[in-house]
């Protein structure tokens, strides 16, 4: 009977030992499979940061029509209007993409804005449904120019027509002429700051005129 017990406990404690066995063994499986993920996760996500920054790099880098050049304007906050040194054609499609930051009033860190404008719309602004302190564009045509007989005053006949840019647009434009950048508000005087701006201009076959005028400054 002793023998019999003995034998019974012998035969559980293999089981105990048999099972501690198995949960040991998934247990350790666990662990192996967690020290897996801690080693190999590093380089997954590593490997994933190179593939967008590239997606990002081919993106800023790669081409916008096909074929196109491109130039870097700063357009100062607190002037009037930034000469890009471009005399574009009615319909050109031009790419607009802008960085940096600026404050509508020098000093007041509430009224830093980026290249989309502070969220706010008033009369004191050129283009009147869009943010203040947003990047717009101006295109300017001078039609002739004529003296005033009797008060020898010069009178300029010119074509104006604004547009918006912001952080990122393409932009078809709406008439032939010299192309200006500048901010959305029309009091600058007390303004702060820069946006740094690319333009890119389709270059296509053709006789189409896309002249490139640098100013010196």
């Amino acid at each position: 009977m002793i023998k019999t017990q003995n034998s019974k406990l012998k035969t559980q404690n293999s089981k105990l030992k048999t099972q501690n066995n198995s949960v040991y063994s998934a247990k350790g499986k666990k662990f192996l499979a967690f020290l897996s993920c801690l080693f190999v996760l590093p380089f997954c996500l590593a490997f994933l940061s190179c593939f967008f920054l590239s997606l990002n790099a081919k993106e800023e880098n790669g081409s916008v029509f096909g074929r196109e050049r491109s130039i870097q304007v700063s357009v100062l906050s607190n002037v009037d209007w930034t000469d890009t040194g471009l005399d574009i054609e009615d319909g050109q499609e031009i790419y607009f993409r802008a960085s940096g930051g600026i404050s509508l009033q020098r000093g007041n860190p509430m009224a830093y804005c980026d290249p989309d404008g502070y969220p706010l719309q008033t009369f004191q602004q050129p283009i009147q449904d869009k943010n203040i302190g947003a990047l717009i564009g101006k295109v300017y045509l001078l039609i002739s120019v004529e003296v005033d007989e009797e008060t020898g005053e010069e009178i300029r006949n010119e074509l104006i027509e604004l547009f918006y840019i912001g952080s990122e647009n393409r932009v078809t434009m709406p008439m032939k002429g010299h192309l200006f950048l500048g901010v959305n508000e029309n009091v600058v005087a007390d303004n702060a700051g820069e946006f740094k701006v690319t333009i890119y201009l389709s270059e296509k076959n053709g006789n189409e005129k896309q002249s490139l005028v640098r100013l010196n400054r």
